[in-house]
């Protein structure tokens, strides 16, 4: 009889092992989901501000493109600066002549500080917007 018992207690010893070593690969996997999720929300906010500023952009129009992005080469013109309510995140935006009179290629690209990997996360939206005058 003692036997017996003495066997039951060794196969909960190695249950509860197994079980512990599970329960810590499991906890290990907690911080990359939550590292995912932090990255896809960032994607998620740069993608939604670079939208709004090219919208911006297009509201503006042809005229004031070079107004507000000064030409620093004919036919080349850029700027850059922050988001006032992101102060992590910044913007450039870049136009380009094309050899089509009265359109240009505008690139609006937005990033963030540069995570643990070395590489920032980015966004690039590229258009073109036609002198309708």
């Amino acid at each position: 009889m003692n036997e017996i018992k003495g066997f039951f207690l060794v196969e909960v010893i190695i249950i509860i092992g197994i079980l512990s070593i599970v329960l810590l690969i499991l906890a290990g996997v907690f911080p990359l989901g939550f590292e995912a999720k932090h990255k896809a929300e960032n994607y998620s906010t740069m993608g939604l501000l670079a939208q709004s500023l090219l919208e911006e952009i297009e509201r503006d129009g042809y005229s004031s493109l070079d107004k507000k992005y000064p030409e620093n080469s004919p036919g080349y013109g850029e700027g850059t600066g922050k988001f006032k309510n992101y102060p992590d995140i910044n913007w450039q935006v870049e136009w380009w002549q094309t050899k089509i009179p009265n359109l240009r290629k505008i690139k609006v690209r937005v990033y963030g500080k540069v995570e643990k990997e070395g590489s920032p996360q980015q966004i690039e939206i590229v258009t073109y917007l036609a002198n309708k005058n």
